[in-house]
């Protein structure tokens, strides 16, 4: 008990330096921004610096990039850390976050109205003020909350390691994808990422202390007992427990992940997202299916009969065809895209 009290305290006393240091910095940089500019020079350099980086590989995986933190590939990665780090009391919070950290984005542009780098310059189409970088600020607010989830299990030093190297990547590479796609200047990115820094010391801090124990989770009013209500909750709370204890539902998440992040990128028509996502859903269906169709087999009989070897089998075999059938039907619609995007071909 001392050892967590401890714990928490050392948390809370390096968050209070960090979080005043992060407000006089995006002060600074805020004022500097509005007004006399002295870093311009810094930014010419940097934008420049990256610019002559640029080669159609790099295009194309900074095009990639800069899609991570787009609000449905958000929503895909939320439902993948449910079965991923099984924190239930954080449920609540990690959605709270996904909403909080996209609404602002969507307010932050009104900060100060600054217009972009020049249009030449620019490899995508972007409307909007510059300061703060949106993409920024929602890639440490969303990816630095995931990495604040990864500490509060009980995984392994090595795993958590990894998970903070991903997350960390992530938010710096699409920090970088905005410099280098040419939509915004270094101190829009700086700017982006200090506010984000802010916001999450302040919404962890939160989350800690409210979500910890799980007390928004359990003290939730019963759902009213109307059968069509009941059988959405039912049919959600199946959805739920299949994302937590069914392993291969992280591997469907993943490429349904993939599969947004890339249909964003490359731009697909409205048939070839439909046939996309109609064979994710479809391979996840059947998934939930057959966890189903496990359980009830196992709960019926303890012993390795024909029958019920046949019974899971068949279950399995039937989401097996369906990930084929739709890695094959992907592989036509977006390996060409990708070789372009890439310009492989």
């Amino acid at each position: 008990m001392t050892g967590d009290r401890a714990g928490n305290n050392t948390i809370h006393i390096w968050k209070l330096p960090v979080l005043f240091i992060g407000l006089a910095a995006f002060g600074l940089l805020l004022a500097d921004v509005a007004g006399s500019y002295r870093l311009e020079g810094v930014d010419t350099f940097v934008y420049r610096v990256i610019h002559r980086l640029q080669c159609p590989f790099l295009t194309g995986f900074f095009k990639v990039m800069t899609n991570m933190v787009h609000p449905v590939v958000l929503l895909i990665i939320s439902m993948a850390m449910i079965h991923t780090l099984r924190q239930k009391q954080y449920l609540i919070a990690l959605f709270a976050n996904l909403v909080l950290a996209v609404l602002l984005d969507l307010s932050a542009k009104g900060w100060v109205m600054r217009e972009r780098p020049p249009q030449a310059g620019r490899l995508v189409a972007e409307t909007g003020y510059s300061f703060p970088s949106g993409h920024a600020m929602l890639a440490a607010t969303f990816y630095g909350f995931i990495l604040f989830l990864i500490w509060q299990t009980k995984k392994s030093r090595a795993y958590k390691i990894a998970g903070t190297v991903i997350c960390l990547a992530v938010v710096a590479l699409v920090a970088l994808s905005r410099i280098y796609l040419g939509v915004h200047y270094a101190t829009d990115v700086a700017g982006g990422f200090l506010a984000g820094m802010i916001y999450l010391i302040i919404y962890t801090s939160v989350a800690r202390r409210y979500f910890a124990k799980g007390i928004a989770i359990h003290g939730q009013p019963e759902v009213a007992a109307n059968p069509l209500f009941k059988s959405f909750e039912y049919a959600f709370s199946g959805i739920i427990t299949g994302l937590k204890t069914e392993r291969n539902m992280m591997i469907h998440y993943s490429a349904l992940g993939l599969v947004v992040v890339f249909g964003i990128t490359l731009k697909l028509s409205v048939t070839e997202w439909c046939i996309c996502l109609i064979l994710c859903a479809l391979v996840i269906s059947l998934e939930l299916v057959n966890t189903a169709v496990e359980a009830v087999v196992d709960l019926v009989t303890k012993e390795q009969r024909r029958r019920a070897k046949l019974a899971k089998d068949t279950a399995a075999g039937a989401v097996l065809i369906a990930a084929i059938t739709a890695a094959v039907i992907g592989g036509i619609i977006f390996v060409p895209k990708i070789l372009a995007l890439f310009a492989l071909n």
